[in-house]
């Protein structure tokens, strides 16, 4: 999880930086050992309060000896209790800028108090680590736990991550607020989603525009999403449908460039720094799902290498570029049916 924690703290760095607001307050209720709460309390600039809690006995101890050997009791108040009671706590004293939620499995619990405890125009970042279930490997589970149904399309690791999305979205729309995810990104066996929280009704609008479904029509490779309204998921005659999930951006290409690429920090490692670079690109690319090599290529009996693939579309005149969803992933506007029949001509 260091690839976690580091590009939370270049994100958080960041925020300060892109709303303006030093002296910020961090919420952990999921703490642990914390190990989190000690990093954002030394590496993030511009943080005056971080609150930290476990119910585990053992994790809580080993929190106050982590705090204490740090020097950090001044900064980090530690608590022993449960996460929601804590977050309604921070609400009632006046609620903090930046809520950090990282649980093992989902973080559906902690979503409608983590809106209440955060300011406006605060920053929720949320951890899932349910991704087979997010994906589609048990959509019966992902209907129960999110209120959507995956599909396992070639682009279904996508597909888990809008869910996720959405799951904030819904919540914090019964609330009249919005959201706008700043960065989301898919590593191993989890997801991590960092986003701003609106508390006005204007957004909240904006937020509902961006709900709606992803669709896949394998004979032509067309993918996308689209706003249908209708629940449970309206049927169609030609293609699957997923969701409701988010069809908005994934990211805030603005914030990654300017305020997340200039918070990488040399310590942090290599895979930190690789997925940070993959996401600058992709966030610039267009907001349609990702595509895979195989795709377009299963006929011919071999793989086309993905640099080869983006080169070929590239110079037909289409964007593209690699996906961190998938080691053969490629995010492009181009027309896929199109470029499966020129790479069969060229390699005949």
């Amino acid at each position: 999880m260091e690839v976690n924690r580091s590009l939370s703290v270049a994100v958080i760095n960041g925020y300060i930086k892109y709303v303006g607001r030093p002296g910020i307050t961090i919420c952990e209720p999921l703490s642990g050992t914390g190990v989190r709460a000690v990093r954002y309390a030394r590496e993030v600039n511009g943080v005056s309060r971080v609150i930290a809690d476990d119910i585990d006995v053992k994790s809580f101890e080993l929190m106050k000896l982590n705090v204490d050997r740090n020097g950090l009791n001044d900064v980090i108040t530690a608590y022993r209790d449960d996460a929601n009671n804590v977050l309604l706590r921070v609400a009632r004293e006046g609620g903090c800028d930046v809520v950090d939620i990282d649980p093992f499995g989902s973080p559906q619990p902690f979503i409608e108090n983590s809106l209440r405890a955060i300011r406006d125009q605060g920053l929720l970042c949320i951890t899932a680590t349910d991704v087979g279930v997010l994906a589609g490997k048990y959509p019966l589970k992902c209907v129960r736990r999110y209120g959507s149904l995956p599909q396992k399309f070639p682009f279904r690791f996508e597909v888990g991550i809008r869910i996720l999305i959405s799951l904030v979205a819904r919540h914090a729309l019964a609330m009249d607020y919005g959201i706008q995810p700043l960065l989301s990104f898919l590593d191993g066996h989890y997801y991590r989603v960092c986003a701003l929280v609106f508390k006005d009704r204007a957004y909240a609008l904006e937020t509902l525009r961006s709900l709606g479904y992803a669709y896949y029509r394998p004979v032509l490779l067309q993918r996308g999403g689209f706003i249908q309204g209708g629940y449970p998921i309206p049927g169609s005659a030609w293609r699957k449908l997923a969701g409701p999930l988010w069809i908005g951006s994934l990211w805030n290409s603005e914030f990654v460039i300017e305020h997340v690429t200039s918070n990488i920090k040399d310590y942090f490692s290599e895979r930190a720094k690789e997925i940070t670079e993959l996401i600058k690109e992709e966030a610039l690319a267009p907001n349609i799902p990702y595509a895979l090599t195989t795709e377009f290529s299963r006929e011919l009996g071999r793989e086309i290498p993905i640099n080869d693939a983006i080169d070929l579309i590239r110079k037909l005149g289409y964007q593209a570029t690699r996906s961190h969803f998938h080691i053969k992933g490629i995010r492009t506007n181009a027309d896929l049916l199109r470029i499966k029949k020129i790479i069969r001509e060229i390699t005949k």
